[in-house]
């Protein structure tokens, strides 16, 4: 496990302890909560996942240069193609057969052209397709417990104030029935 991933845990600890001595309202599921806290954990938080958006954004940086690069060797074979077609264009046989080499180059750098851009386009699906291994990963690793923790945490407050409104109901009816008992 990385030193950011390591502290990524940490931060979110942090922020887990920071909810969990916040105070409660009465009668209530919501909490105060020191937003200053809160805030600068999250902002830690952000400050150590950027490494990943980083490495996507090199990614796409170095799929753009492979391709302008596949771009820029088309373009001088396409160039150094039209150069010899003008040098050969002397007679109608240097002609005809400089017009089949052009063809020929154009053919071969078109291809080539091709070859480099699926070359890079499967170099940045199998990049991708990694990052976004990983990231479920941390998903089902880290967000999905918090998200379980969450869902008990509420579903307990849950239990308690139904029990607490149970509570209230049962000394509802026991006031009733005083009232009752006391009129006749």
């Amino acid at each position: 496990m990385s030193d950011a991933n390591v502290r990524v845990i940490t931060l979110l600890d942090e922020l887990e302890e920071v909810f969990e001595a916040s105070s409660r309202m009465p009668f209530s599921e919501k909490g105060l909560v020191d937003v200053d806290t809160a805030l600068s954990i999250i902002k830690d938080i952000r400050l150590t996942l950027p490494k990943d958006l980083q490495e996507a954004e090199w990614i796409r940086q170095e799929k753009n240069r492979i391709i302008e690069d596949a771009k820029s060797e088309y373009n001088k074979i396409i160039m150094a193609a039209k150069d010899q077609a003008e040098y050969l264009v002397e007679t109608d046989a240097i002609k005809k057969e400089a017009e089949k080499r052009a063809n020929a180059l154009l053919s071969e750098a078109e291809n080539h052209s091709r070859y480099m851009k699926l070359r890079a386009y499967e170099y940045v699906d199998k990049i991708l397709f990694d990052m976004q291994n990983d990231i479920a990963g941390i998903a089902n690793e880290y967000i999905q417990p918090m998200q379980d923790y969450f869902n008990e945490m509420v579903g307990n407050i849950n239990l308690k104030v139904n029990g607490n409104r149970q509570e209230m109901r049962n000394l509802a009816q026991r006031v009733q029935m005083s009232d009752i008992n006391s009129e006749e």
